[in-house]
């Protein structure tokens, strides 16, 4: 098979850029497809997913849009951005539901789609956001706008707003609110998905989320462990490939349960096997370290600089202290925690001096600090407890600690694989636990393996 080719079936598999939109390579979402699917079968409700960054709430929004959007148009995709304000996003709606070419049976129609105000939408061709926004002067006029292209974009129109918490502004973030209310009153066929980061719908809404009966809110955690082996066994088995189970496991530890490194890192190991002089049949070891090497250089910028900044022209030991903020399965870590876990990481690296817990708590304070890339925060109302200032920096922290030998397991006992367990407001896991069985030693394995080699 040749790359070009090869790429394309990889690209069919893992989405690391990308948000999914196939309910098939949707891992452990099926609970808050079926809240999402349930809660628009109401009359003038929308959807609000929120979560932490990466966990993959524009998959979520983009899997289900399609799967309620009717046949005869394709989903409405917006996004929020620093300086946008509610006009300019109901502005590009408009534009990108009538501006686009519309085909029935291959054949595209060219006549007026709308006409709104001495406005006119021709299928495939767009209008100024300038003209547009010039007769929006307020709710009430995107509402009628609104209602004008629900009406001729499809019998099911849905809109995804990703990235709202983007939108910097709270009074024209808390517009959408009152959309929502005068959308609902007016019966207006057009459903709303939002994403974006946050603890609560009332966060990133502010008081305005008063409007909570037009919502149906939808968090979204990392993903469960068994979830996480489906992401890269689902994909491998589609290129017609096996995943040796302890990798399986590596990976679901690895990635912290954010479904962008499982992507990255897949869709490396898949490059790698398909560099093999030989013919594999089987994702290894071998393929999961190349991979893992190959897609901590592709992990964004915006999520290694805190890394670099704590850990580069520093002493030896302050990686070994981060390495052990991100060891464990809590998101919320006590000092006492830490320093086990400091201890191993340090006996693992053969350290010839271990710090004492005085000086590591100190370490761990100024991880805290702008010049260490504010890595950490404390824990309100409870001293000596921190948890990662951007969550999803954990697990760029554990690939960087596996790449170098050094396996973050968590040094308490493996409970039975257990399914759809509920979310816990520390840890934020969804879903099974490791097993009993699985082989963790993988730094082991390893070494025994070079050692034949050699």
């Amino acid at each position: 098979m040749g790359w070009p080719k090869l790429g394309e079936r990889i690209a069919e598999v893992v989405s690391p850029s990308q948000p999914i939109s196939s309910v098939e390579f949707l891992k452990g979402r099926e609970r808050e497809l079926q809240d999402i699917e349930r809660a628009m079968y109401a009359k003038g409700r929308s959807i609000f997913i929120y979560g932490d960054r990466g966990v993959g709430k524009s998959s979520l929004a983009a899997t289900a849009a399609y799967l309620h959007q009717t046949a005869d148009a394709k989903p409405v995709f917006v996004g929020g951005a620093k300086g946008e304000t509610f006009v300019s996003i109901i502005a590009n709606i408009a534009n990108q539901a009538l501006g686009r070419s519309r085909v029935h049976t291959s054949k595209v129609t060219r006549g007026v789609a709308l006409e709104w105000r001495g406005l006119k939408w021709s299928w495939g061709q767009e209008i100024s956001a300038r003209d547009v926004t010039a007769q929006l002067a307020g709710v009430g006029d995107a509402v009628d706008l609104l209602s004008e292209v629900a009406a001729v974009h499809s019998d099911s129109p849905v809109v995804v707003i990703d990235e709202f918490d983007a939108i910097d502004s709270p009074e024209e973030r808390g517009k959408f609110a009152m959309l929502l209310k005068h959308l609902g009153d007016r019966g207006v066929p057009l459903k709303i998905i939002f994403t974006g980061i946050g603890t609560s719908v009332t966060e990133l809404l502010g008081a305005h989320a008063s409007a909570s009966r037009q919502l149906a809110q939808i968090e979204v955690t990392r993903l469960g462990w068994e979830a996480r082996r489906e992401v890269v066994i689902h994909a491998a088995q589609k290129l017609g490939l096996d995943v040796d189970e302890n990798v399986a496991w590596r990976m679901a530890i690895v990635s912290d349960g954010y479904p962008a490194y499982l992507h990255l890192i897949t869709e490396a190991m898949l490059w790698q096997a398909a560099d093999d002089n030989e013919a594999c049949d089987e994702l290894t070891f071998e393929h999961y370290h190349l991979g893992l090497r190959k897609a901590i250089s592709m992990v964004t910028l915006q999520l290694q600089e805190p890394y670099k900044a704590a850990v580069l022209y520093r002493p030896e030991e302050m990686e070994d202290i981060v390495w052990a903020t991100a060891d464990g399965d809590d998101l919320w870590r006590d000092t006492r925690d830490m320093y086990e876990a400091y201890k191993m990481i340090a006996a693992r690296r053969e350290r010839l001096e271990v710090m004492d817990r005085g000086n590591f708590t100190k370490a761990l304070g100024r991880l805290k600090t702008k010049s260490y890339g504010e890595l950490l925060q404390g824990v309100t109302n409870r001293p000596g407890w921190y948890t990662y200032t951007e969550k999803m920096v954990r697990g760029y922290v554990r690939m960087q600690a596996e790449a170098h030998g050094v396996e973050l397991n968590g040094e308490r006992p493996a409970q039975r694989q257990r399914m759809h367990v509920s979310s816990s407001a520390r840890s934020g896991y969804r879903g099974s636990q490791i097993p009993r069985g699985a082989r963790l030693d993988f730094g082991q394995q390893r070494e025994r393996a070079e050692e034949e080699d050699a």
